[in-house]
């Protein structure tokens, strides 16, 4: 006998979750309204439906002013822009709540008329071949009339409300090229990194700029205070309050882009980002204070699943608001020389004879309760290592190094 059971409540917050672990592709439906005006609307909802006969299909909300509007166009005819990896600006763009979408975008029309943008992978003409309406959205299905391959690229994916895009395997091959380059760079500095880790106890590693990235890439722990897992291979994304003694170097991000991956944030959030590498940049080197939250365990576990292969956008996005959240323990302003502090790292660059940071000699695992003069002996003694492996890794190269004034 069959029996139905009885259904759950289900939560929107874990309704969204959950079906946000389907990756969808991103698209803009645009058409010419009635007033002569381009017009268009964001879907992530975009599918193939039929080859025969060739029909599409997308999900607008009902409650869409947008839809509502291309709906009622001249000649019911509209058009599905697919959008490429590279334009997620264009997607917020048109999800924004701007007047005129197209402004300041290029765009030609389509042979039906309908705005195309430039740009995008591909374009397909549709008239609307049926619209039904489904709990708190339409269903609708439209007839092919034309279509084409604008671009040969890889498209803007969603994923777990993030924006991401399909890695084939030469450019995950490319990344791994620059982290064995990195390594063997590395291999350069090993025995002034060790020699570090033997003098003061504590753990010193190299860390480089791959792919947006900070890798640690060699490692030597010789702390009797913190017996960790070793990092080697561990990965944080170069995003504030991470990284910036790497900001501008090859590898990592520019200033801009640094501040614009804290994502939706507060000109307050984004000033004090912007102070904090301001005085990286005028110390030239970096450190971070452990909290007194006790959680360090849970941060080590964020930076694991993000240094997995196939890490997913809540993974990053946990790790980022993690490393925000603690963002007033990196770069303190000033260090009273009374005080005692428990250091999460000490770090300095590594430059090559152009001036550009290519390592980051970074000391951590360190004896907790530490005085400011500790610190600066640290520090100096960090100092000292860089500019010996500065002048190895320029002789290795054929050149003379040239120290940047801090």
């Amino acid at each position: 006998m069959h029996t139905t059971l009885p259904a759950q409540p289900i939560d929107g917050a874990r309704f969204r979750e959950v079906l946000g672990s389907y990756p969808t592709g991103v698209a803009i439906v645009t058409c010419i309204d009635e007033h002569g005006a381009a017009t268009g609307m964001v879907i992530g909802t975009f599918t193939s439906v039929s080859l025969d006969p060739p029909l599409i299909g997308y999900l607008p909300m009902k409650t869409s002013r947008t839809f509502a509007r291309m709906r009622e166009a001249p000649g019911k005819r509209f058009c599905v822009n697919i959008l490429a990896a590279d334009q997620e600006a264009v997607c917020q763009h048109f999800a924004s709540p701007a007047e005129d979408k197209f402004a300041g975008l290029a765009w030609h029309r389509s042979p039906a008329g309908n705005p195309v943008l430039d740009g995008v992978v591909a374009w397909i003409d549709c008239d609307y071949a049926s619209v039904t309406e489904v709990g708190d959205h339409y269903i609708v299905l439209g007839g092919v009339r034309d279509m084409a391959l604008e671009r040969d690229t890889a498209p803007l994916l969603f994923f777990q409300r993030g924006y991401g895009r399909f890695t084939p395997g030469p450019l995950v091959a490319q990344a791994d090229r620059e982290t064995i380059e990195a390594v063997q760079l590395a291999e350069t500095g090993r025995d002034e990194m060790e020699a570090v880790a033997v003098e003061l106890e504590a753990e010193c590693s190299l860390v480089a700029a791959v792919g947006g990235d900070v890798v640690y890439v060699a490692t030597e722990n010789r702390s009797p205070h913190f017996r960790l897992h070793s990092r080697l291979g561990l990965r944080v994304p170069c995003a504030p309050p991470l990284g910036p003694l790497f900001v501008g170097s090859a590898g990592a991000p520019g200033e801009a882009e640094w501040l614009k991956r804290l994502g939706r944030a507060g000109q307050e959030t984004v000033d004090a980002a912007r102070a904090q590498l301001e005085r990286v940049r005028t110390r030239g080197w970096s450190i971070a204070l452990h909290g007194e939250d006790g959680d360090g365990g849970q941060l080590e576990e964020l930076v694991a699943l993000y240094s997995m292969p196939h890490r997913t956008p809540g993974q990053e996005r946990r790790l980022l608001d993690a490393a925000k959240a603690r963002a007033g323990l990196h770069e303190p302003d000033a260090l009273p020389e009374d005080g005692r502090y428990d250091l999460r790292h000490l770090s300095v660059p590594v430059r090559d004879a152009h001036g550009q940071v290519v390592l980051v000699l970074r000391l951590s695992a360190l004896p907790p309760g530490a005085s400011l003069g500790q610190v600066r002996g640290w520090l100096a003694r960090l100092q000292a290592s860089a500019a010996r492996l500065e002048a190895a890794i320029a002789a290795r190269r054929g050149a003379e190094p040239q120290r940047l004034r801090a």
